[in-house]
Parts: structure tokens; C-alpha cells; sequence
């Protein structure tokens, strides 16, 4: 499982829950810790400043810190936010550092209330995109989302809406709240009284924020519903205090019932998958390489075949269709006009005629090679980044191939899912390439000139503005929640039944 997708979910219990000082109180540090299944992940610093800015403005931040294992190797992430709102509770302003990797991520928000819109500027290395975004009527930040909770009063049935800004796809997106009613936590040695409300937005596709909040709009529990991450009020010396690190890896496993040696040569395969508290049918991406073929009484059946395409339907390249174009676009996190990117990917092209399926697998091919340190120890690194260090994982390689293929105009997505490895399915990421009659899937990180019926897709992604967080959601969705049984597949063109 990425880090990035635990990143995601901080970013969807912090949008719409901080900060948690409450409303006309004396400025005060709040601490959470992060858990996933009980186990702690990090922590949460959130405060307001004692004195408002010159504007008289009033500034609220929040410093977020993850400590994990994947496999061996420690990983840190860390995550910076302040937010700038008037009194009145307007907002003014929204600054975000994050560091996943070696790289600092920058995004700056800066809104114009009287004029309706908002510029965001996004900036990574020595790449910058800046854009303009309309802002709704009830937009608002955290100290706003806040107020709103308290004078709407916690009447169980009520039922409300928002408009804020969600930094994890850099958009601004609606949010719907319900009260579901009245709770008792036992938290810090005491037991509070809560009022329990659930946030859903259409961004998120479906996860669910459960907040426990009390009177004055304070929060003492969040967690996204199903997936076993959780956020709590701590004290100080709880959160930092140094603990065992949780194994991503393992964590986010789901076992296999069968043992395959080659999964790589496996080219059909038939699933039974569901979910314990959910219809699986909406988390199911169906391609050309996927697709229901029936249900069962805990799921549905799903096939999964390895493709590619027909010699006469590939098109050459530079592909120029407007409706690729989210496909082929450069931004901060895969630099595509950068020249290195560009040299390295143009040689892939050599003595292909211009075929974009026969470039493209030697894009995967020459990722998989240079690629050589396939540790843990990158989270989410850059294009150029990758190229520099040549190390990553399942998302270096597939961000570094993506940013080659586009850079020459092979319109190329990233996905999500999982694949099977030593008798269980793993989180893994990697892409698809358009070759003029359909999307076809090529893993960078096993570099084999396709994809076999091992790979399991749950989302995709364009990479918007660098942003892959849809990928994190469509993951996050089944994440501990999953069940899969293979009933069947083929190798070597023996069908073999577990």
C-alpha cells in the first residue's frame, strides 16, 4: 500500500475537521494520533496562533507527521497547513507543504470572496501550475466549517452543506453533513459527551467521515467508516512518544487461496470478490480487461483477461485527439517537457515506425532496467526525481514511465490496485496506454510487455495538476474490507481450478 493513500485520509479527516479549538475560546494546542486497526501511524499537532495577523486575520495550523514500515524500510512523511480566515469567519488564505519524498511539495490557495474566486498556485521542484477556480456560496475553512456545526446545534435528523477546498485534488468540492445524534467517548481518561455526525462528498466516491464532536465544536474522534483509520485526541506526550511502526505491507494484504508460481503467465483468471458491509459492485472498474460476469451471495464474479491490442489498430504517435489530452498533459509531478524526460523517452522510440504499443513496452522495459533500487525508501517521487535517483517503487516506476510515454504523445493513465504475490494480493499502482483503439495495461515495476490476470484494478487516474489522490480513494474504498477467492485460471493455456 502506498503512503500516499494514508496521506489521502489524513487530508479527508483534516479538511473538514480542523482546526479543533473551539470558536471564541482561548487559543490552545490540540494532539491527535493517527491509527490504522488500533495500531498508531503518527500524529496530529493542530493550534491558533496567539495573535491574528496584521489584517487582523486569524491563523490556525496543523503539523502532521507519519511514521511506517513497508517491508524493512522506515518511511517518514510529513505535512504542513496553515490557514488564514477573518474573524467573521471568511476565508482569506491556505498554504500547504508537504514532504513525501526528498521533494517539497508547495500549494498556495488565495481567495477573493468579493470577486467569487479563488488562484491556486501548485509548485514542486522548479515546476509551478497556476489556475483560477470559482468558489460557491458557502465556501468556507475549517474555523467556518466549524462555527457552522455550532450554530446548526447537533439536532439528530438535521442534515447540511458546505463548499471547501480539497487539497488532496487540488479542487474545490461539496461536502453534506448529518447528525446522527447524541454519544458518549471515553477518551483521555474521561468519558466526554458528543454529538456523532457523518460527512460524505462526491469527490471522495463514497467514504464516509465519522466525527465525534462535542458542544462547542470540538473534535475528539474522526474516522473513515469501514476502512479501520482512525484520528483521536491525545495528549502531547502520547503522540510523539516513538512506538513500533505499522507495516503498510502487511496491513493492507489481503490473502490469496492459491499458491502460483508464475503468476506473470497467468492470462485469464475468474474472481469471486465482496465486501462485508457493502455491495462490491460500485467499487469494480469494468475495461476491456475486466468485467462482471455474475453474482454470488457474498459478491459478484469478475474476469480478467491479458490484452493487446491488434497489430492494425494501433496508431502511431504523436496522438492528437482533444479527448486525450487530460492523458497527455505535463504537470509538477510528471515533468513531461522536461529535456531529460523527453531524451530518455525519445530513444525508446527508435526503430518502431512510431507504433505507440511497441514504444510504450519499451518505456516499461527501460523503467524496469534503470529503475535499479526497488526499495521502499521513495514515497511518491517525481518524474525527474525518479530519473535522478533511480529508485521507487510501484509508483516511481509507473509516474516516471508515465511522464516518458506522454512526453511523445502516447496519451497514458495511472491505476491502482492490487496483484498477487506469494499467496496474497498487494496494493499496486500501474498504467494503461491509449493505442488508438482502447486502453492497454503495462507494468513498469515487472517490465514483462503487458499485464497479466493477477492485476486487479480499483481506480485511475489522469494525474491532474500532479494529483493522484482519486487513485488513493478508489483504493481507500475496499481498504480492509476486501475479500477475494480466485475460482479459476489459465496458464500456459491449462485452465486450472483451485
Amino acid at each position: 500500500m502506498s503512503l500516499h493513500s494514508l496521506l489521502t485520509i489524513l487530508h479527508v479527516l483534516a479538511v473538514v475537521a480542523l482546526i479543533a479549538v473551539p470558536v471564541g475560546a482561548t487559543p490552545e494546542e490540540c494532539w491527535y494520533e493517527t491509527t490504522i486497526d488500533g495500531a498508531s501511524t503518527g500524529y496530529v499537532r493542530e493550534w491558533v496562533e496567539e495573535d491574528v495577523d496584521a489584517d487582523g486575520n486569524i491563523v490556525s495550523s496543523s503539523y502532521t507527521r507519519m511514521m511506517a514500515k513497508r517491508g524493512r524500510q522506515l518511511v517518514r512523511i510529513e505535512l504542513s497547513e496553515r490557514w488564514v480566515e477573518t474573524v467573521k469567519g471568511t476565508p482569506v488564505s491556505y498554504h500547504l507543504t508537504s514532504r513525501l519524498s526528498s521533494e517539497e511539495r508547495e500549494l498556495d490557495l488565495t481567495v477573493a470572496p468579493e470577486k467569487g474566486n479563488a488562484r491556486l498556485r501548485i509548485s514542486l521542484m522548479d515546476a509551478a501550475e497556476v489556475s483560477d477556480m470559482s468558489l460557491a456560496d458557502d465556501f468556507l475553512f475549517p474555523r467556518g466549517i466549524r462555527r457552522l456545526h455550532v450554530n446548526r446545534g447537533f439536532v439528530p435528523g438535521d442534515s447540511y452543506t458546505f463548499s471547501a477546498f480539497a487539497p488532496d485534488f487540488s479542487e474545490m468540492a461539496s461536502f453534506e453533513v448529518s447528525v446522527v445524534g447524541a454519544e458518549q467517548l471515553e477518551i483521555m481518561d474521561r468519558t466526554v459527551d458528543v454529538h456523532k455526525i457523518v460527512v460524505v462528498s462526491p469527490i471522495y466516491a463514497g467514504l464516509e467521515l465519522h466525527e465525534w464532536r462535542d458542544e462547542e465544536g470540538l473534535l475528539w474522534r474522526s474516522e473513515v467508516g469501514g476502512t479501520g483509520i482512525a484520528k483521536e485526541r491525545t495528549t502531547r506526550e502520547k503522540a510523539i512518544a516513538e512506538e513500533e511502526a505499522l507495516d503498510i505491507l502487511s496491513a493492507g494484504a489481503v490473502p490469496a487461496n492459491v499458491s502460483i508460481q508464475a503468476s506473470l503467465r497467468v492470462d485469464d483468471a475468474l474472481y469471486e470478490i465482496w465486501m462485508d458491509d457493502a455491495d462490491i459492485t460500485e467499487f469494480i472498474v469494468e475495461d476491456e480487461r475486466q468485467s462482471i460476469e455474475g453474482q454470488t451471495e457474498r459478491g459478484v464474479l469478475v474476469r480478467i483477461q491479458r490484452i493487446e491490442p491488434a497489430a492494425d489498430a494501433v496508431v502511431r504517435f504523436p496522438i492528437r485527439s482533444t479527448p486525450m489530452k487530460d492523458y497527455m498533459d505535463g504537470n509538477p509531478l510528471m515533468q513531461t517537457w522536461h529535456p531529460r524526460i523527453l531524451g530518455v523517452a525519445a530513444r525508446q522510440a527508435w526503430g518502431t515506425d512510431q507504433n505507440s504499443w511497441e514504444t510504450a513496452k519499451n518505456i516499461e522495459r527501460w523503467v524496469f532496467e534503470e529503475v535499479e533500487n526497488k526499495g521502499f525508501s521513495a514515497v511518491f517521487s517525481s518524474a525527474v526525481e525518479v530519473l535522478d535517483t533511480r529508485a521507487g517503487d510501484c509508483s516511481e516506476h509507473a509516474v516516471l514511465a508515465a511522464a516518458m510515454a506522454r512526453s511523445i504523445s502516447i496519451p497514458t493513465k495511472l491505476v491502482s490496485g492490487l496483484t498477487y504475490f506469494q499467496e496474497q494480493f498487494l496494493y499496486h499502482m500501474w498504467i494503461e496506454v491509449w493505442t488508438g483503439d482502447g486502453w492497454y495495461a503495462l507494468d513498469p515495476t515487472l517490465g514483462d510487455g503487458g499485464v497479466d490476470a493477477m492485476h486487479i484494478k480499483f481506480g485511475e487516474s489522469s494525474a491532474a495538476r500532479g494529483s493522484v489522490a482519486d487513485l488513493s480513494v478508489g483504493v481507500l474504498r475496499v481498504f480492509n474490507r476486501l475479500h477475494i477467492v480466485v475460482r479459476e485460471y489459465t496458464t500456459g493455456g491449462k485452465t486450472i481450478t483451485p
